[in-house]
């Protein structure tokens, strides 16, 4: 898988979220779900490459660049969907004025390299009005864990 191009992936690769409650600390990569404060985030969504354009340097990853970084851990991503399992959307935050990832620049660079249009992802609920300011395609998702 490491290093395919994205028409060589299998077929049967669909991008597929987990919004569950019980999966939400995973958005945060390595963190456990001990004492998660899962009531202090909601979801929300955007177009990929408006966010792609707020991404802080060190967020930053261009399509092609999927690859360049952590080759084992794409694989697994696209793997993982390619097999029908569900993903964490990636936790996103506004630190000191810009956009960052907290957790999940894989996921981003899968759904890069799949031309994704809008990404759904993980925020703490206190940064609505940021997201709003900072993405004008921002909406928070309606439904408190919505299924796909």
């Amino acid at each position: 898988m490491k290093g395919k191009l994205r028409h060589e992936w299998p077929d049967s690769f669909q991008v597929r979220w987990d919004f569950s409650a019980e999966s939400m600390h995973l958005s945060e990569d390595g963190v456990s779900s001990d004492g998660y404060p899962i009531e202090d985030y909601r979801y929300g969504e955007a177009n990929l490459s408006e966010i792609d354009s707020k991404l802080h340097g060190v967020s930053r990853r261009s399509k092609s660049e999927l690859w360049s970084i952590a080759p084992h851990k794409v694989a697994g991503v696209i793997e993982h969907w390619s097999k029908g399992g569900l993903v964490t959307p990636p936790l996103l935050a506004i630190s000191v004025g810009c956009l960052v990832i907290v957790g999940g620049n894989n996921r981003l660079a899968v759904c890069r390299a799949d031309d994704q249009e809008r990404i759904p992802f993980l925020f703490e609920a206190s940064q609505v009005a940021d997201f709003a300011r900072m993405l004008t395609s921002f909406k928070v998702l309606d439904v408190e864990h919505p299924s796909q």
